[in-house]
């Protein structure tokens, strides 16, 4: 059970310093798609992780909940 966690660790540090590399290679700014794709690339891990080790609680969920809830109701501009 304890490769699962290094995995899905590692996909949460993977979608951070893909981001970073895309990022800085494109030359732009941080738009809602890529805080979008940040949320979901890096909540659904997390939430793997916690359910794995029987630590999803309800605050967790509240707080992951609350995070694409913010990211997914924002309405950005169409660059």
């Amino acid at each position: 059970m304890s490769y699962m966690n290094e995995i899905i660790s590692l996909s949460v540090l993977a979608v951070i310093v893909g981001g970073l590399a895309n990022r800085c290679i494109i030359k732009k700014g941080i738009g809602w798609q890529f805080i979008r794709f940040t949320v979901v690339g890096m909540g659904l891990p997390i939430c793997c992780l916690l359910a794995l080790n029987n630590a999803l609680t309800e605050g967790a969920v509240a707080i992951i909940s609350g995070a694409m809830g913010f990211a997914f109701g924002k309405i950005g501009k169409d660059d």
